[in-house]
C-alpha cells in the first residue's frame, strides 16, 4: 500500500506511515476492502478458451459444438469411443450459431441465437431445454460457484445459473471477450490498453493486477497468473505472478509467444527453435524441449487427462498419449490415429 499523504510504499495494514509518520486512515467495511474467497468450482471450464470454448469435457464424455452456416449442432462422444457419436441438441435457420459451451451437473449450458439470443441450459438425458437469460448478443461465459458471468460488448453482467439475481457491473473500462474465473475472482482484460484487472464476483470491486497482457490468453494455475507481457516490453518473456501478493515469482526468457496452457504446464515457442516447442512445468520450475513445433491460435482448446492430452487444431479436436506428446516426435496433427473428432 502506498501513504496518501507523500506517496511512499509502506506495509499493508500499516497504522502509520513509516517515511512522513502520516496516520493511515483504514476502512472499517471489509466487505468495501477485501476480495472474500470462496470454495473455487469452474464448472467445465478451460483456462485456454477464456470463456468462449466450443468444447468441453466431463465425467468421460467430450461435449462439442459443430457449426455450419445457418446451423450447428451439439454432439457428444465418449473419450473412450470417438466412434459413438450422437447429437443432443440441433438448431437450423437464418443465423443460427452457438458458442461458449459449459456443463453444471447434468446441463449443457451455452450462449445460442436462433430466434433471438439467449444463454441456454440444455440437459443431457432428458433434451429438455430452458432458456437463463434472453436478450443479450454473448462474447464469452464464465461459470464458477453457481454463478453466471457473461460479456456483451465490453461489458460485464452475471446471474445464477436459474437466471435469478441478475446483476450488471459498472466499471469504468470496457473489457475484452476473454475472461476467466479463478477461485471467487474474475480476470479481465481491458480493451485497448489491455491492462488485466481482478473482479469481485456480484460487486463492482476491482483492482489492477499492475500489467498488461500480450496477443495470448492469460492463464491462471494453483493462484498465480501466467501471461506474456504487451510488445512495449523490449525482451519476450513469460511471467508468473502471485494472484494474492502481485509479486513476480519467476519467469521464462526469449520466448516467441506462449502458445498455451494446462494443469501444470505452460506451452511456449522461441523465435529461434522453429523446430521444437517448450513446455514449463510451472510446479517444478524445469523446462523441456518437445520434439515437435506447436503453432496453435489463440483460445484454441487444450485440457491434460490423466494419460492423454486433448487439443483443438483447427477444426479437429486431438487426443495425444501424454507420453507421445511430450517425448514422440511424429507430427501428431497430420496423424488419423490421434483426431478425435471433426469439429
Amino acid at each position: 500500500m502506498k501513504c496518501a499523504k507523500c506517496g511512499a510504499v509502506i506495509p499493508d495494514n500499516s497504522r502509520f506511515c513509516l517515511e512522513c509518520g502520516s496516520k493511515i486512515e483504514t476502512k472499517k467495511n471489509d466487505s468495501d476492502n477485501i476480495f472474500t474467497r470462496r470454495i473455487h468450482y469452474s464448472y467445465g471450464n478451460n483456462q485456454s478458451c477464456g470463456g468462449k470454448s466450443d468444447i468441453v469435457v466431463r465425467n468421460g464424455f467430450v461435449y462439442y459444438i459443430v457449426r455450419d452456416d445457418n446451423r450447428f449442432e451439439i454432439r457428444v462422444a465418449p473419450l473412450s469411443d470417438n466412434d459413438n457419436i450422437q447429437t443432443l441438441y440441433s438448431v437450423e435457420g437464418p443465423g443460427s450459431f452457438a458458442s461458449c459451451i459449459n456443463m453444471v451437473e447434468d446441463e449443457l449450458i451455452f450462449y445460442e441465437h436462433s430466434n433471438e439470443d439467449s444463454i441456454t441450459a440444455v440437459n443431457v438425458y432428458s433434451g429438455e431445454k430452458r432458456d437463463i437469460i434472453k436478450g443479450y448478443a454473448v462474447d464469452s461465459v464464465w461459470i464458477e460457484n453457481e454463478l453466471l458471468l457473461f460479456t456483451e460488448k465490453g461489458c460485464l453482467f452475471s446471474a445464477g445459473i436459474n437466471g435469478e439475481n441478475f446483476f450488471e457491473y459498472s466499471l469504468p473500462f470496457k473489457i475484452e471477450d476473454r475472461i476467466f474465473g479463478y477461485n471467487g475472482r474474475l480476470y479481465v482484460i481491458s480493451q485497448g490498453g489491455s491492462e488485466v484487472f481482478e473482479i469481485l464476483y456480484g460487486k463492482n470491486k476491482y483492482r489492477s493486477m499492475e500489467f498488461s497482457a500480450g496477443g495470448d490468453m492469460i492463464y491462471g494455475i494453483i493462484g498465480n497468473l501466467y501471461f506474456s507481457p504487451s510488445d512495449e516490453y523490449r525482451e519476450k518473456v513469460i511471467l508468473c505472478k502471485s494472484i494474492d501478493s502481485l509479486e513476480v515469482n519467476n519467469g521464462i526468457k526469449d520466448i516467441e509467444r506462449l502458445v498455451t496452457a494446462f494443469e501444470q504446464y505452460v506451452i511456449f515457442s522461441r523465435a529461434n527453435e522453429k523446430s521444437c516447442s517448450f513446455a514449463w512445468n510451472v510446479q517444478t520450475l524445469r523446462v523441456y524441449k518437445l520434439n515437435r513445433y506447436l503453432d496453435l491460435i489463440p483460445y484454441s482448446f487444450s485440457q491434460a487427462l490423466s494419460d492423454y492430452i486433448l487439443i483443438q487444431n483447427e477444426r479437429k479436436l486431438y487426443k495425444i498419449p501424454a507420453p507421445v506428446f511430450f517425448q514422440g516426435d511424429e507430427p501428431v496433427f497430420d496423424d488419423e490415429r490421434y483426431l478425435f473428432v471433426e469439429l
